[in-house]
């Protein structure tokens, strides 16, 4: 029903480029401060699936056929390239995978990193 305007003019974009603004973060973070790492990467990661479920809460589910949370921006204009996302029917449950994946894949690597071998 896309009753939310900021969902629906920044929803898709906030969750793709999140994950990035938290790469950038942790660059910043001494590597020493791996705690820090991992609970900043589960962070960024829950608050993407958190824009993801708000914006699968508001897809309308009756018009799968059509692109919705549509964001078409000029990026570049001498070259003509454009910034331009949307989702439908076809990409929510993609979406929805990966949103629930990446959460998974960081609680599921907490203590699992094996150490370097030397040959």
């Amino acid at each position: 029903m896309n009753n939310n305007e900021f969902l629906t003019d920044w929803g898709l974009t906030l969750m793709v480029f999140l994950p990035l603004a938290g790469a950038l973060v942790m660059l910043l973070i001494p590597k020493a401060e791996e705690q820090m790492h991992k609970w900043l990467a589960l962070l960024v990661s829950l608050a993407a699936a958190g824009v993801g479920v708000a914006v699968m809460a508001d897809f309308d589910y009756d018009q799968t056929d059509r692109l919705q949370f549509v964001q078409d921006q000029s990026w570049i204009d001498v070259i003509h390239s454009r910034y331009l996302v949307g989702i439908d029917g076809l990409s929510v449950p993609l979406v929805a995978l990966t949103l629930l994946i990446v959460p998974l894949c960081i609680i599921y690597s907490w203590n699992h990193f094996p150490e370097p071998k030397r040959v």
